[in-house]
């Protein structure tokens, strides 16, 4: 009796300050536009981080989960939100629920792990694989939208980083040095952090490589690299099949006609993928899916939060550009992953 009495003493006077504080905040709008349209997405943050605990990544989407983006989309395409207190702790939030997720054992099957932008995390019982993690930032701001202290713990959990071409929302000298400081493997192309010791720099003009890669704990990464570019700028698409026989592929910002050229043999040269990562602006989006022909597309880099509004590409842009690829995919937000056997 004693003790139902305390949990209901803790539960009413919980409800009080909560009543309380519900009452002094002030809901004085008139006047004040800025105000108001900053409380209205102080909600709607929240409920779009509630919205995608609810429903997680899918192959498609159900109604509710597209809802969920499409507003998330409106609320990234708003340049007040840009670097607000909202916009923070919802990426905090976010974030901090991936590496929840990173702390429990992993037994079997493997997951995707979306950070932010194109930084992803590809994880099996035996391996965690990093790819172009940077903190980033907002247009305009200094301060990354991924802080520090949460991507040091992240860098804890992985084994190895790829970085796939030389861009500071995919490359991020500090985090790189977390990973060389810690006695784990940087892979980049020729010009990325060309004169930091630690960084193993490969790539192959014209041809594919391909080598194994040796972890911390003694297991071993097949490892193959197609000589990709954005534009001109080298790009490696890295394509790493884990112990488990798992394949998984990065494609980076690769886009342009040159691509095409080894796309046509890639079926040949590298084992069967089970997850494409694909930046979600590459033209013909169609082309390279069916290039490397996987078992799961899932999209990296909408709404990039150092690009102009017009350059934020939206989740509804990935889901109209997939409406009729042939192929499973999965549109992740921040902070989300996708499970699959």
């Amino acid at each position: 009796m004693r003790a139902v009495k305390f949990v209901l003493g803790v539960a009413f006077s919980l409800f009080a300050v909560l009543s309380v504080s519900a009452q002094t905040k002030s809901f004085k709008f008139h006047g004040n536009p800025d105000y108001y349209l900053q409380t209205q997405s102080e909600y709607a943050f929240k409920l779009v981080d509630e919205g995608l605990d609810t429903f997680p990544p899918v192959v498609g989407a159900p109604i509710e989960r597209k809802l969920t983006l499409y507003n998330l989309d409106a609320l990234l395409h708003d340049t007040r939100n840009d670097n607000s207190e909202a916009f923070c702790n919802f990426v905090n939030s976010r974030v901090t629920k991936l590496l929840a997720d990173l702390e429990k054992p992993m037994k079997r099957g493997v997951r995707v792990y979306k950070i932010y932008n194109d930084a992803f995390i590809v994880r099996t019982k035996s391996a965690t694989i990093a790819f172009d993690i940077s903190r980033c930032r907002c247009r305009g701001h200094k301060d990354p939208i991924v802080p520090t202290e949460l991507v040091q713990k992240i860098v804890a959990k992985c084994d190895v980083m790829f970085l796939t071409h030389n861009h500071g929302d995919h490359v991020d000298s500090h985090v790189a040095d977390l990973f060389i400081a810690a006695g784990k493997p940087v892979v980049a192309t020729p010009n990325i952090l060309v004169n930091k010791a630690g960084v193993t720099h490969r790539r192959i003009e014209g041809e594919v490589e391909k080598f194994d890669l040796t972890l911390r704990n003694g297991k071993k990464l097949n490892v193959a690299i197609f000589p990709g570019f954005q534009g001109k700028l080298l790009n490696n698409v890295y394509v790493v099949t884990t112990p488990e026989k798992y394949t998984v592929c990065h494609t980076g910002d690769m886009s342009g006609k040159r691509n095409f050229k080894w796309l046509a043999t890639v079926k040949d040269e590298a084992p069967k993928i089970d997850a494409l990562i694909v930046n979600c602006w590459t033209g013909r989006i169609d082309k390279v899916i069916e290039g490397f022909d996987p078992r799961y597309v899932i999209t990296g880099h909408e709404n990039e939060m150092g690009h102009t509004i017009d350059h934020r590409e939206a989740f509804w842009y990935s889901f109209a550009k997939l409406a009729d690829v042939a192929y499973d995919y999965v549109i992740t937000a921040w902070g989300e992953w996708f499970t699959f056997k």
